[in-house]
This record gives structure tokens, C-alpha cells and sequence, in this order.
């Protein structure tokens, strides 16, 4: 009998009335939360929701109070957490770094003996001008920047412009304020460098791509991704052994070099002020040093005149 009543209701409100009643609260719904989501100020229950939010406002932040308190909790957790894991970390890398430190030390020292020994001129201490580097967006290159030091501040025309891990480019042209890096990364750079895992030469060209290419690369020699690229310094120009990054893994022929420095996440960079390698020319002789007086012979003598040799005097008679 439950069962037949209520079907009895539903039938009764299955009418074509209760239909098109059904009907028009359907739409007259979705008016409603059209208007309140296209323009909420205008909505009819805009200032119903204020009033109910500013009202209830007191008891949710009581009733926020224990949740927030949980997860402050469990976030001092976590984060301590990840501190011992990371001093952890810092502790091992810091073991491994006094250990390197001191074999460099020790060649260093090893180094510096071999140079006294064989007389080999000490290279020049480069001074360092440290720059902010900003986007050049109407210069002639598409891969370039600007620094904020020119001329006035000892900076030149092919000196090696670094950030703080590794060499991003070099200057190209200097104002009296300003001048224009070269990155690496630009299709008109072209600097010599040197493959220290297999001691083999190379030219890092670049392809205004984030990983410039090489080529040029020695015949004869095997090259393979994780080699380090550093300047070789064969141009006279950047000094010898400034890093610069490592052949990274590709699938064709062609052998490209993942950048240390990303120049362009660079905002201060360092400018090394080295005195360029010049070519010293021999001076011609003069026509005075060539033909040299001869020696005058006095008239009546056969042969020149010797020189008169100052004997000691012996204790003897």
C-alpha cells in the first residue's frame, strides 16, 4: 500500500503543469547562477552572502583555529625533517670538498715549484669588475647583453665576462658607461677551447640556440658526453682555463656543450680586466750598428794593437 501511494504522488505531480514548473526553476537557477558568476556585485543575494559571512566570520576562524595549528604543526615537522636531511647532504659534500681542497693545494704547490725551476713568467693577476647585466633588446646581435660599466671603468674590447659558475660571453663593444656582451650562445661567437678529459682542441661556435656547438674538433680523438669544456686561450685574448660547461648527450653527429652559466638568468656578472698577449716586433738595425768603426792600426806596425794585461804582483823576488 506504501508502494502504490507514493507512486500515487509522483503521478500527481507528473501533470504538465508541475512539468513546466519543474521547468522554468530549472532555468530560472541557472539565470541566477550565471549573473552571479559573470558579476557578483549585481547578483540579488550578493549582500545576503555578505552579511551571512561577516555573522559566521567569528566562528570559523574559532573553528579554523585547530586545523591551521595542525598543519603549522605538521609543516615544522616536514621542514625539520628535510633540514636533517639536507645538513646530512652538506656534512657528506662538505668531507668531500676539505679532501680536493687539499689535493689542489698540493699541486698547486707541486706547480709552482715546476714554474721556479724552469723560469716561466708569472701570468698577470687579472682585476675583476663586477657589472649588473641587463636584456639588450635593440642591439645588432640576438644574443647579447648590456652591462652597466664602460670605459671610464677600465672595461675593453675582448675581455671574458663570467657569472659566478662558469664563462657566459665577452665584451664586443664598450661606450663610456656601457657595454655590449657577446654571449656565447650568439651566432656570431666563435671562441677556441680545450677538452680537458682528452686534451684535445676545438672551436665552441654558437647557433643563437640555448647549447652552442663544437666544431673543429682534433682528428684522432673520442669524444663523449660529460666531457668538461674549458678556454683554451689560444686566441691571445680570453685567458687559458676559465669553465665554461659540458658536452652534453645528443642522438645526431653534431656535439653541443650544456652552459654552466645560463645567460640568460644572469643579472651580475664579473668582467676580467687581463692584458691582452701582444706581438712585440724586433726593431730593424740601424745602418750605425751595422757597419761598425774598424779598429785603427798605427802607421809602421805589423798587427793590431793588444791590450795590456795587468799582472799581480807576487810576493816572491
Amino acid at each position: 500500500m506504501a508502494k502504490r501511494r507514493s507512486l500515487g504522488i509522483i503521478s500527481g505531480l507528473g501533470g504538465p503543469w508541475a512539468r513546466g514548473f519543474l521547468v522554468i526553476l530549472v532555468l530560472l537557477s541557472i539565470a541566477l547562477l550565471a549573473i552571479d558568476r559573470a558579476r557578483p556585485e549585481q547578483s540579488p543575494f550578493f549582500h545576503i552572502k555578505q552579511a551571512v559571512a561577516d555573522t559566521t566570520r567569528p566562528a570559523l576562524i574559532i573553528l579554523s583555529a585547530p586545523l591551521r595549528t595542525l598543519n603549522q604543526v605538521s609543516a615544522a615537522i616536514a621542514s625539520n625533517w628535510q633540514a636533517a636531511k639536507r645538513v646530512r647532504e652538506l656534512e657528506r659534500d662538505n668531507r668531500n670538498l676539505m679532501q680536493w681542497r687539499d689535493l689542489a693545494l698540493a699541486l698547486h704547490e707541486k706547480m709552482n715549484r715546476y714554474e721556479e725551476l724552469l723560469g716561466a713568467p708569472q701570468a698577470p693577476t687579472p682585476i675583476v669588475i663586477t657589472a649588473r647585466a641587463i636584456t639588450d633588446a635593440g642591439g645588432p646581435f640576438v644574443r647579447a647583453r648590456l652591462v652597466n660599466v664602460g670605459s671610464d671603468d677600465g672595461v675593453a674590447e675582448g675581455q671574458a665576462v663570467l657569472a659566478y659558475n662558469g664563462l657566459i660571453g665577452r665584451i664586443m663593444s664598450v661606450g663610456k658607461r656601457t657595454a655590449r656582451v657577446l654571449l656565447l650562445t650568439d651566432l656570431n661567437s666563435r671562441v677556441p677551447v680545450f677538452i680537458t678529459d682528452i686534451g684535445a682542441h676545438a672551436i665552441l661556435a654558437g647557433d643563437n640556440s640555448g647549447a652552442p656547438r663544437l666544431i673543429y674538433i682534433e682528428r684522432g680523438v673520442q669524444v663523449d658526453a660529460g666531457m668538461r669544456i674549458i678556454t683554451s686561450g689560444e686566441d691571445g685574448v680570453l685567458p687559458r682555463g676559465l669553465a665554461i660547461g659540458q658536452i652534453a648527450p645528443t642522438g645526431g653527429k653534431e656535439w653541443r656543450v650544456s652552459l654552466f652559466a645560463r645567460p640568460e638568468r644572469v643579472d651580475f656578472v664579473s668582467i676580467l680586466e687581463v692584458p691582452a698577449i701582444q706581438f712585440e716586433e724586433t726593431p730593424p738595425a740601424s745602418a750605425d750598428e751595422e757597419q761598425a768603426p774598424a779598429p785603427k792600426i798605427e802607421e809602421g806596425t805589423d798587427s793590431a794593437p793588444v791590450a795590456e794585461l795587468a799582472v799581480p804582483a807576487s810576493g816572491g823576488p
